[in-house]
């Protein structure tokens, strides 16, 4: 059995109206919307990493590194100059195509279920598998999916907001897998302001999701409105995929998570139509900054409705270009 491990990061729009039966994930374009600095601009990127084991002629089994994107939005509208530094990160992998519209990780074989109890075994599990891939100075620990920052019930829980999903150039659609939320360590509360929210807490700088792949199955993730490579996931043969998605400055994905933090937590507010927010609560500016939040924090919209996603049918020339690819370089 193989397993997917997946990371949203920096700024990503969670909606959790419809959990029992999936999680929606969404990115935003900032170049569709006016007053947003050249630096503030993000950019996504999805990124898979794997290790393909071979056995050389000598009888010697070694692992293969593996890489693979998927990065920049499709343009319907606007351009902005820093868009092509922004490719430039992904010349040790290859490129599989452009981010636009609705995407599915839709796993073969397993019938839709999310998961968000964890046990005290699982939870170790989890936090030393994300700990192995993390710099050793900076240590996360994992708990439950429910302790993100939801910004209608606990920033405006007095106040309904008119939240518009369809404003994230790029959605994805998860109904399968174990979810669950990561936090620094040590942890750092987040304060707002101005005060009165009552939110100050402490936050999960990321969110995970691990989806098992059965041995007589596959997992693809689809592109359904853009014609971008779909990207399948093998089952039975144990192997370990990571796939990270973030939206964020071209500066974090060089690695470079202190320059220019001005408060990205603001962009959230695009989704919101039609209305002038005040007080509008941001975290507090004089706080440090940690890998991934508090200025491109994990925003959730537990209220937000959104249309429910239609799977075009699989005809049989798209299931033999799934087997083909499922064996073919790109696994």
């Amino acid at each position: 059995m193989s397993k997917i491990t997946v990371n949203f990061k920096n700024l990503c729009a969670l909606f959790t109206n419809k959990l029992n039966h999936e999680l929606m994930v969404g990115l935003l374009d900032l170049t569709d919307f006016y007053g947003v600095q050249n630096a503030d601009i993000h950019y996504p990127k999805i990124t898979i990493e794997t290790e393909k084991k071979i056995v050389n002629p000598n009888g010697e089994t070694i692992s293969i590194p593996q890489n693979w994107t998927y990065e920049g939005f499709l343009r319907t509208r606007g351009n902005h100059s820093q868009e092509e530094d922004a490719h430039a990160t992904h010349q040790q992998c290859e490129c599989m195509g452009t981010i636009f519209g609705n995407i599915i990780l839709d796993v073969r074989g397993l019938p839709p279920g999310l998961e968000r109890e964890l046990s005290d075994d699982k939870k170790m599990e989890l936090s030393e598998r994300e700990n192995a891939r993390r710099p050793t100075d900076k240590p996360v620990k994992i708990d439950s999916f429910d302790k993100s920052l939801d910004i209608e019930k606990q920033l405006y829980r007095k106040r309904p907001l008119k939240v518009n999903p369809d404003l994230c150039k790029a959605k994805f659609y998860f109904r399968h897998g174990a979810l669950y939320s990561i936090f620094a360590q040590p942890p750092r509360k987040v304060f707002f302001e101005p005060s009165g929210s009552n939110a100050d807490a402490i936050y999960p700088i990321e969110t995970g999701l691990e989806i098992e792949v059965p041995n007589n199955g596959y997992a693809i993730l689809r592109f359904l409105n853009v014609d971008t490579s779909d990207f399948v996931f093998q089952g039975g043969e144990e192997r370990s995929y990571y796939v990270t998605i973030e939206n964020s400055p071209s500066h974090h994905q060089n690695g470079d998570v202190e320059a220019h933090d001005t408060n990205h937590f603001q962009f959230y507010y695009k989704l919101v139509e039609n209305e002038t927010l005040n007080p509008m609560y941001l975290p507090s500016v004089r706080m440090p900054t940690v890998d991934g939040g508090p200025f491109c924090m994990i925003g959730d919209f537990g209220l937000a409705d959104y249309r429910d996603l239609q799977l075009p049918e699989t005809n049989g020339l798209t299931a033999k270009r799934f087997r083909w690819r499922s064996n073919g370089s790109t696994t």
